[in-house]
């Protein structure tokens, strides 16, 4: 889409967001932060559970700030929480204070529920039809955005498959998997139902399998500690990412369980890095089901436990955003 998208109140502001991410956030903070007139970076984390107001409100403001040309922002609060008495209301009066404090004023904060949506502390409840039907939703829609699109739908995996085989691990095997690898990424196509099977296959052999990941992101500098927690070079080529995320179903379809976990690990790292917590966990979560605490996946699941965004997702610059508007 290449035509400016003018947003012409709450409904069509609201209505973007589900796009740039490419889901509905669900017990969720977001914030779009502003420049003049135009919407800069958008920045999710989980709703805060347990976190303390303060160091959660910090935290969210460290990310926003990332965005140097920000002169205001807006923040949506995405629960089911606690309706009677607005939910995390201390969280968004810590964040008001500190997005104000670091320059970026907050324009309006608003509640989004299952059910309605409301400026945040105001007695009416409108209804989410209006975000449905709104002017910028019909927009990007006839454009071609499409949200809430999940890439794993378990529905197609099929219930047998015959197993693979994970090689020895020789140089030579590390080599024919990376580059096998890479062409796969590199193509429109989807391989072959060999060549399927054995990338299946090298995922399985965890020396392998880390370099697989590693190769995925073109702009590491070499070091496995790094990439996994998103350090890179520069600005990851987020398509080929997409591509990958998808090839790794389209190997899951093609084993029985037991040996899925590798490829849902790496789904749930591509979704950490692209800062969608959440969607990363429930991959991770299923990996550690089909493989028994399966090891990468229990740790990254940790990691996220903390609270740890990927060092990617923290910089606008560099970060995971669908190219919408």
């Amino acid at each position: 889409m290449t035509e400016k998208l003018n947003l012409s109140g709450p409904a069509d502001l609201l209505a973007t967001i589900a796009h740039l991410l490419g889901r509905t956030p669900t017990e969720s903070f977001v914030i779009l932060t502003a420049r003049g007139g135009a919407l800069g970076a958008t920045v999710r984390i989980d709703a805060p559970a347990y976190i303390e107001p303060m160091n959660y409100a910090q935290t969210l403001t460290s990310y926003a700030a990332n965005d140097e040309e920000a002169t205001g922002s807006y923040v949506v609060v995405y629960s089911d929480e606690d309706l009677d008495n607005y939910p995390y209301a201390a969280h968004v009066a810590a964040l008001v204070n500190e997005l104000a404090t670091a320059r970026m004023p907050v324009r309006n904060v608003w509640l989004v529920t299952s059910t309605y949506w409301t400026e945040f502390g105001a007695d009416v409840q409108n209804s989410l039809d209006e975000i449905r039907d709104s002017n910028a939703n019909a927009t990007l829609v006839y454009n071609g955005s499409a949200k809430d699109v999940d890439v794993y739908n378990p529905a197609l995996l099929g219930t047998w498959a015959l197993s693979v085989q994970a090689p020895a691990g020789s140089e030579e095997d590390r080599a024919a998997a990376c580059t096998a690898w890479a062409a796969a990424l590199d193509s429109p196509e989807t391989p072959d139902t060999k060549t399927v099977r054995e990338l299946a296959g090298a995922f399985q052999h965890k020396m392998i399998r880390d370099y697989l990941f590693r190769e995925t992101i073109t702009t590491q500098n070499g070091n496995f500690g790094d990439v996994m927690l998103g350090k890179f070079d520069g600005r990851p080529d987020w398509e080929r990412v997409d591509r990958a995320e998808a090839l790794a179903f389209e190997l899951m379809k093609a084993v029985p369980p037991g040996q899925r976990a590798p490829m849902l690990t790496l789904m749930g790292w591509l979704e950490w890095l692209k800062g969608h917590g959440t969607q990363a966990d429930r991959y991770l979560k299923l990996a550690a089901s089909d493989v028994e605490d399966f090891r990468l996946a229990v740790l990254l699941r940790e990691l996220i436990g903390r609270g740890y965004i990927a060092d990617v997702a923290r910089d606008s610059t560099t970060s995971y955003r669908r190219k919408i508007i």
